[in-house]
């Protein structure tokens, strides 16, 4: 009887054994499992806050619905819209950060307070991307984890003026007055723009590079907006009338206005000749260069800037390194930066193929 006993309470503890050894195995594996921490393993989508300048602008809007079908079911993209106010926009990515977002992507309302944003995501080891608006390389490389998606401005620019030299040369229509020099103005965006004083140097710079004869007759900010590029044009209307032989706008928000205004002339289309080109390619602009309207515009690829601030925020967000399946490489200011294509009628399809890209998604 005792043997059995014994038998019995031996049997007896080797399950109590094995039973706590399974439990202690499960916990571990447990344990392993939520220690690997990152949105892809847990199967959590990443958070990415973008701060928007101005829902308003014209061309951010494609970025903004470019990073938006991009991101499609793999993100969670938390987006808000500054109004083009500053202190607005640094409220809502304090609103962000405390959100808990994996990575933040801004457009500047401000450039110049770049420092302010730099040092709140810092704060909060959320790696930052900036697009659109550039900031300084002292900014830029105050964080390590800081980088920028955007353009070489100053390409717009003479681009522009290189597409005016080549219609003015080529077709002496342009040369009203048959003097041999271009009489053109200037639609310049916000003054102190980063953008806005680039492309408009760049365009002085082209022509006195080349020793094109040029007359500047006026040059006007009109702070990048429709409305604001109207009322100038209509003051220029009547001030210089067919004097001007080329419109050159910082963008083709102002240029819209700029042909409406000229269309009550007689311009455009009205049987009076003047030249007109813009930077962005707009789809709202593609009909009037395809018509003959106005000579062409310098395509800002609104897709692959898109693309590219997409794919560095999710590289970042998921712990992947952040230039992994980025085509363009960084300068030495961490930037990528997309480069500008110029559109007349000859290649209208390339603008078009690339709207129809943000389109598909």
């Amino acid at each position: 009887m005792k043997r059995m006993l014994s038998i019995l309470l031996a049997c007896v503890l080797m399950i109590s054994v094995v039973a706590c050894s399974g439990k202690g195995s499960s916990s571990s594996t447990s344990s392993v499992g939520s220690a690997a921490g990152s949105s892809t393993q847990t199967g959590k989508k990443p958070v990415i806050g973008v701060a928007i300048f101005d829902y308003s602008n014209n061309y951010v809007t494609y970025i903004r619905n470019s990073i938006k079908v991009l991101a499609g079911n793999k993100a969670d993209i938390q987006m808000v819209d500054a109004q083009n106010d500053q202190v607005k926009q640094v409220e809502q990515i304090d609103l962000l950060l405390s959100k808990g977002v994996d990575a933040l992507c801004v457009n500047a309302v401000d450039p110049k307070a770049a420092s302010t944003i730099i040092s709140k995501a810092k704060a909060a080891h959320v790696p930052l991307i900036f697009f659109n608006r550039s900031l300084s390389s002292d900014d830029m490389k105050s964080y390590d984890k800081c980088w920028y998606v955007g353009t070489t401005p100053e390409d717009s620019g003479r681009m522009q003026a290189e597409m005016a030299m080549k219609v003015f040369k080529a077709d002496p229509s342009f040369d009203k007055n048959g003097d041999g020099v271009l009489q053109y103005v200037i639609l310049k965006g916000t003054l102190g723009h980063p953008d806005a004083e680039a492309r408009t140097q760049a365009v002085k710079e082209t022509f006195a590079k080349a020793g094109f004869k040029t007359e500047l007759l006026d040059l006007q900010p009109g702070d990048f907006k429709t409305q604001t590029a109207k009322d100038i044009t209509d003051v220029w209307m009547g001030k210089f009338g067919n004097k001007i032989e080329m419109i050159l706008a910082n963008n083709d928000a102002m240029l819209l206005g700029a042909i409406e205004a000229g269309k009550a002339e007689g311009f455009f289309g009205g049987g009076k000749k003047m030249g007109a080109i813009g930077i962005n390619a707009l789809p709202e602009i593609l009909p009037s260069i395809k018509d003959g309207t106005i000579i062409g515009s310098i395509l800002s690829d609104a897709y692959s800037e898109g693309l590219n601030i997409f794919t560095m925020a999710y590289n970042v967000a998921t712990g992947k390194d952040v230039y992994q399946g980025v085509e363009i490489a960084p300068d030495n200011m961490k930037a990528i930066r997309v480069p500008y294509i110029p559109i007349t009628k000859e290649n209208l399809n390339v603008a078009q193929d690339m709207y129809n890209k943000i389109l598909k998604q």
